[in-house]
């Protein structure tokens, strides 16, 4: 069972814990921050194992509610209806667009994916053009330990993202019972 204790207010938030990954993306995550602490620089893991709840928090802070009714809609048609329960029980959210991926179709609602940022001067360097080699560096360890880096993507780059499986969209790939096992073996299901 993950070590994924943090909750607040009942709900399931996001880790930062390396403990919280599936073995190999841990195994890999250890080898990457190695590397990156060779090269000349700190690597911040932010977050592994993120809930359904906090992804949809995340989707859904920079869409418009026709368009999450969309996703909601055809999340039902599916058969994903849990799923489309939790993006629409998490309510109204704002900031910034951060990522593409709803509750359930991002790696890190099954401990397969990370986000980090280098470290430079003892300050995390959000910004890729500022620091550009210690990102391209984190990238690259990210390639070699066979993980797919979400820089390397070409119509939303996440830099910070990395992810041990190379396919997309989880509920792509897998069936709703599938998806509805993978996320109760880890505890995220909260109903």
């Amino acid at each position: 069972m993950a070590s994924m204790a943090a909750r607040g207010r009942g709900k399931i938030m996001a880790s930062k814990s390396l403990e919280d990954l599936v073995p190999e993306a841990k195994k890999n995550a250890g080898k990457v921050i190695e590397v990156c602490n060779q090269v000349g620089f700190d690597l911040l893991i932010y977050c592994t194992l993120r809930s359904p709840e906090e992804q949809a928090k995340l989707y859904r802070q920079s869409r418009s509610w026709a368009e999450i009714k969309d996703k909601i809609l055809a999340l039902k048609d599916r058969g994903f209806g849990f799923i489309a329960d939790i993006l629409d029980a998490v309510g109204p959210c704002t900031g910034p667009h951060v990522t593409n991926a709803g509750p359930g179709e991002s790696w890190h609602n099954y401990g397969e994916a990370w986000d980090a940022v280098p470290m430079v001067n003892g300050k995390p360097a959000w910004n890729y053009l500022n620091a550009k080699s210690e990102w391209d560096a984190y990238g690259e360890c990210v390639r070699q330990v066979g993980m797919q880096w979400a820089g390397d993507w070409t119509t939303f780059r996440e830099y910070p993202h990395a992810q041990l499986r190379q396919g997309g969209n989880p509920l792509k790939q897998y069936k709703p019972d599938e998806i509805r096992a993978m996320l109760s073996k880890r505890g995220l299901l909260v109903k």
